[in-house]
């Protein structure tokens, strides 16, 4: 089989999108294949179609098991021998799945990281030998310290790759800093790999942040964006689960089909508000960082974070949710700084001192009845710690070899102990520390992005080193909106050169917060009295000073130093307008301190012009029939809707009005597999609705008269079917 007739025939595609064809080529010469490639672009393809080609066994490494579900439903829909083994399965289930694997009946299977601490499962890899074909590794972030959502069971994937050497390796990412690019190749042990690094520009969505004040405005304005956003559905994320559950809880109270989904979760719940999401029988999912990665839902037009997110990297890639059809989308950020305390009490939870494990350890150790109770144990630790930083510690210790757990009972191990247990390993202190640290700067620069006054696509282009960065023409941000700009007068050219004087003055030794208050006059260092830029913005309030701060960097005319005390420095831009030069454009905050974020302008996606609006008008009579159809038949199977055909495919098949079935295997997305099972029914429908149309009982883009509704065809009841 080929790339072309398995494109076509299997996929139901076309052509591929820009950058796939390299990527997948790379992947079956046999060469080692790193790709970073942003949501949307299509990296599932990157290595389905390279297993269906290649043939024998291909293992695909996901880190979530919602993740696993979404795209093996969708590979056996298309008739491709595929599973997951994952935890939630029963033994039974699980051996039986193994059984398949090790026989080679299966093409793709997914299986989470944590997979491979399993005996049974090498075992089964051993048996295929040969046959294993690829080892594709899904969110390849994930291996690396450096990346934003880091997960140790990766790191044992290096040694994966060294055992069993499959014959075509690639590792796929969304979001990747140049520095986690190279982390990716050398845990993986990559010899000459092809890198792909396709632009992150996203040029549907639109980006913007606004400012709210306290928790319960942020819950109205949350309501009113969601109820205002331009069709399709919406996905909110939140930091915890608490907020999680209650921001679901609010929106359904409001009317809108809304559910949680998070980590504590049961299986079953997660799955179940995972399939009516997909569905659409859900309008919107309230949810942390445990949903979302590789879901394919093409219509979600909104994403909102109602709270700020730890990194730029977690944010671009659930961001990168929406518009996944390449119709636009909105990506709004809900901001209040209360919220940057969350994050960071939630990195200090995660990174617990050395103190305190230590401190649980000794107590473990010298009263072994603490070990019994989390309760009781956390009682008697000093400076009554967090649960989370409790439970963080004791993961950590757990894993070092330093405390072990026996019937849910924790005990402390001494060096020695058991004598067929190794030795418990050293912490790394220093490591520890940076790790930390690295969490804090991302965090920082996601405090930098709510608050700049520049261009936020080309702030996020730039920080993951896209070469474009610099060049992207952007009308798809609050920003660089209409509204959003600004023509300095003379005042507000002085303050700007004001500004830069001060820090160009003070060699970088300060930072935002002992800049603007000098900038406001209220600095009581008698050193300073005599700078002439001390109070030139006395009486605007520091919170306007900081602003007109971000501005200037926002511009490139300041830079922030990295580290744990970052400090204001000022650029070579910055210095040439110092001098007398001009000054370029920039988005400076309204007088008075209140930011353009503030502004509650209506939800609207950017005017993008997509593929779908030189086709002709959906035919909206016939795409509700198509609707009840895909209903009944994904009933009958159990499956998902999406598993019959997504909607992109429905509203296909609604212009083009196929009149055979030759005319319907053409559409994008139905391919052969579909056509046979689905294709007299839609043909049906198709031609009932024309005939209609023809005797003045039916309108395209209308409803048609009267109470009469199409039967459904090919074995489906012709009873009429009501839509949920």
């Amino acid at each position: 089989m080929d790339l072309e007739s398995a494109l076509r025939g299997t996929f139901g595609l076309d052509g591929f999108r820009p950058g796939q064809r390299t990527v997948i080529e790379s992947v079956l010469s046999g060469r080692p294949t790193v790709a970073v490639m942003p949501t949307g672009a299509g990296k599932s393809l990157c290595y389905q179609l390279p297993a269906l080609v290649a043939g024998g066994t291909s293992l695909v490494v996901s880190p979530l098991i919602a993740l696993m579900k979404d795209q093996v439903d969708a590979l056996v829909s298309r008739g491709i021998s595929a599973t997951a083994i994952t935890s939630a399965q029963s033994p039974q289930e699980q051996a039986m799945r193994l059984t398949d694997l090790a026989s080679g009946r299966l093409r793709l299977v997914h299986v989470a990281p944590e997979r491979f601490k399993s005996p049974r499962f090498e075992e089964a890899l051993d048996r295929i030998g040969h046959e294993f074909s690829l080892l594709a590794i899904d969110e390849a972030h994930c291996i690396s310290e450096w990346g934003h959502d880091f997960r140790p069971d990766y790191l044992r994937l290096g040694g994966c790759v060294a055992r069993w050497r499959p014959k075509r390796l690639v590792a796929l990412t969304a979001t990747a800093t140049p520095e986690v690019q190279r982390d990716i190749v050398r845990q993986l042990g990559m010899k000459d790999p092809a890198v792909f690094v396709r632009g992150f520009d996203r040029p549907n969505l639109r980006f913007s942040v606004e400012r709210v004040a306290g928790v319960a405005a942020k819950v109205e304005r949350l309501k009113e964006i969601v109820r205002g956003r331009a069709g399709g559905s919406a996905l909110v994320y939140a930091a915890t689960r608490k907020n999680a559950e209650a921001h679901a809880s609010a929106l359904a109270d409001s009317g809108l089909r809304a559910a949680c989904y998070h980590a504590g979760m049961e299986d079953e719940a997660r799955s179940r508000v995972q399939d009516r999401f997909m569905s659409h029988d859900l309008e919107v999912v309230v949810a942390t960082n445990a949903f979302g990665m590789g879901i394919d839902k093409a219509d979600v037009r909104l994403v909102v974070h109602a709270d700020i997110p730890r990194s730029p990297e977690a944010y671009y890639q659930e961001a990168g949710r929406g518009g996944r059809d390449g119709a636009p989308a909105s990506c709004v950020l809900l901001f209040q700084h209360g919220d940057v305390r969350l994050q960071e009490f939630l990195i200090d939870a995660s990174y617990p001192s050395l103190e305190l494990m230590r401190a649980m350890w000794k107590l473990v150790r010298d009263d072994p009845r603490l070990g019994r109770s989390a309760g009781l144990l956390h009682r008697h630790l000093p400076g009554n710690p967090s649960d989370a930083a409790v439970q963080a510690a004791t993961r950590f210790l757990l894993k070092a070899g330093y405390m072990r757990e026996n019937d849910g009972v924790l005990e402390a191990v001494r060096a020695g102990d058991d004598p067929s247990l190794p030795a418990p390993a050293p912490i790394d202190a220093e490591a520890f520390k940076a790790r930390a640290e690295m969490e804090r700067q991302k965090l920082r620069k996601v405090v930098d992005y709510a608050y700049s006054a520049g261009c936020r696509r080309r702030f996020l282009l730039a920080y993951f080193g896209d070469e474009d960065a610099g060049h992207v023409s952007c009308e798809g941000c609050d920003n660089c909106s209409e509204a959003a700009r600004v023509v300095l007068g003379p005042t507000e050219e002085a303050w700007v050169r004001a500004v830069l004087s001060l820090v160009e003055c003070l060699r970088g030794r300060f930072g935002r917060k002992r800049l603007a208050s000098i900038l406001v006059g209220e600095e009581s260092d008698p050193r300073l009295e005599d700078c002439p830029e001390r109070g030139v913005l006395r009486g605007k309030g520091e919170k306007h000073a900081l602003d007109l701060l971000r501005a200037v960097e926002g511009a490139g005319l300041v830079a922030v130093s990295p580290g744990e005390y970052p400090t204001v420095q000022i650029t070579h831009e910055g210095r040439r307008v110092v001098f007398g030069g001009a000054l370029p454009r920039l988005l400076l905050p309204p007088e008075g301190g209140k930011a353009s974020r503030q502004r509650r302008a209506k939800v609207r996606p950017p005017a993008t012009a997509t593929a779908a609006t030189a086709h002709e008008p959906v035919d909206q009579a016939l795409a509700e029939e198509l609707r009840r159809y895909r209903q009944e038949m994904a009933r009958r199977e159990s499956v998902p809707g999406y598993c019959i055909f997504d909607n992109k495919t429905l509203e296909a098949i609604a212009r083009a009005r196929p009149r055979a079935i030759a005319d319907l295997q053409v559409v994008p997305g139905m391919g052969p597999i579909r056509t046979q099972k689905y294709g007299e029914a839609i043909v049906g429908l198709v031609q009932a609705s024309l005939s209609q149309a023809s005797a003045g009982t039916f309108s395209p883009g209308g409803k048609a008269e009267g109470d009469s509704k199409l039967g459904l065809h090919a074995g489906v009841a012709d009873t009429p079917v009501t839509d949920v």
